[in-house]
């Protein structure tokens, strides 16, 4: 049997990573993430692949590449970026990064997308006026990407946020603005206002993603911030929740981290309902040595697709199940008063991965998921758990989705998953 999942997106070889322009026109939803098809025989050479989906369904259609380096402001990588599809046009933002000598370069660039319907899954045709931001402003290092794209629903107009480090190597977002999607103004670093010191002592903070949410509890818009800070020994990802005016974003939930899995990182977000549709990347940077890679050619996978809704000023996980769901481990638990625990069980009898639920008579519960020996927790409120298993994808969520847990974990070679068998 393969490795490979059913119903989470993996590329059909070599390594992906952070998930790109998310899109969603219909019920299909356009996915790019981060290529590179020859990893690990060559140099490392990041482009965007495109995959689509149509929602309940599950399944995923590849195209070919959308982009490749190959121009002189991204000629060592096409890196993440965001899509926005505005009077029936694509246009996709994504960052150039060029390495000459030992050092680094950095540029954010546009490409209009035809035919987007059509049978190669778009034509892609970068901007002659590339790069529309070329390198960063004063006071910040070339660790300057990821443009996320969004529409200011004060001001009518569009904004861009980028993860940046400062010349002192801390991380920050900036923002620019833009009448009409085309030129863009350095209009300032975000400055936060109650964020927690930790968070903001980041070296790097990678991937934002800036939305406006409604709260389902408190009937309110407020805005939501997805980042990834980076520190010398770990990778984190999670969000908060405020409100920007101007440049100024009072936290009114600190930061909390999206998933408490094993391999979760560099989320992307589009709008959806009153709240967001969310894929994460199933890995993490350097992480790359896994048996799919040897026996398959391919590592890593994406997320099942996510329904994130504001509830209370936290951010809640539902995953959209396929509705046909043969060929993946779904198992649904009730937590509540009483301890409880299951085991992933291949079909060989080998236990993949341990989850234990511990109530507590004081209220802080705690959910834990272990793989290989290494364990992950969360404190989660009693609730509804619902545990999938697909390929080398094991995803969950608990309380009601209050908690999400995203691992890779590798049945025995020759078999698959079976069960999740409660003990």
């Amino acid at each position: 049997m393969s490795y490979r999942p059913k119903f989470h997106l993996s590329a059909p070889q070599g390594r992906l990573n952070d998930p790109n322009g998310m899109t969603l026109i219909g019920d299909e939803l356009h996915v790019f993430y981060q290529h590179d098809p020859v990893f690990p025989h060559a140099p490392k050479r990041t482009g965007w692949g495109h995959a689509v989906t149509t929602l309940g369904d599950g399944t995923w259609r590849h195209f070919p590449d959308a982009l490749y380096p190959g121009m002189p402001y991204d000629e060592n990588g096409c890196y993440s970026g965001s899509a926005v599809v505005h009077e029936g046009r694509m246009r996709l933002f994504y960052t150039g990064n060029v390495k000459r000598e030992g050092v680094r370069f950095t540029s954010q660039n546009i490409v209009d997308v035809e035919d987007l319907q059509g049978p190669m899954g778009g034509v892609y045709r970068r901007r002659p006026n590339n790069p529309v931001i070329d390198g960063s402003p004063e006071g910040y290092t070339a660790h300057f990407r990821d443009p996320h794209v969004s529409f200011d629903p004060d001001t009518g107009t569009w904004r861009m946020v980028i993860g940046a480090q400062r010349e002192q190597e801390t991380g920050a977002a900036v923002l620019y603005t833009s009448p009409d999607l085309d030129n863009w103004e350095f209009a300032g670093e975000i400055e936060m206002i109650g964020l927690n010191y930790n968070v903001a002592s980041a070296y790097m903070w990678e991937c934002p993603n800036l939305l406006r949410m409604r709260d389902l509890t408190r009937g309110e818009d407020f805005d939501v911030l997805v980042f990834c800070p980076q520190f010398p020994d770990s990778d984190q990802c999670g969000y908060i929740v405020g409100r920007l005016q101007g440049l100024r974003f009072e936290v009114l939930t600190d930061f909390t981290p999206l998933d408490y899995g094993h391999e979760f990182y560099a989320p992307q977000l589009v709008p959806f309902g009153q709240g967001a549709l969310m894929l994460g990347w199933m890995g993490l940077p350097g992480r790359d040595e896994t048996p799919s890679l040897e026996s398959e050619g391919w590592v890593h996978q994406l997320t099942l697709p996510r329904e994130l809704s504001l509830i209370d000023g936290s951010l809640h996980t539902s995953l959209l199940l396929p509705q046909q769901s043969d060929g993946m481990v779904v198992a649904r638990h009730e937590l509540g008063a009483e301890p409880w625990s299951a085991e992933l069980v291949d079909t060989s009898g080998s236990i993949g991965a341990t989850l234990k639920w511990q109530p507590s008579a004081h209220g802080s519960h705690t959910l834990s998921l272990a793989v290989n020996g290494l364990m992950r927790w969360a404190h989660c409120d009693a609730g509804e758990l619902v545990f999938t298993a697909d390929g080398a994808a094991v995803e969950l969520t608990a309380g009601g989705g209050e908690v999400a847990f995203s691992s890779a974990v590798f049945p025995q070679d020759g078999h698959e998953w079976k069960e999740l068998r409660v003990n």
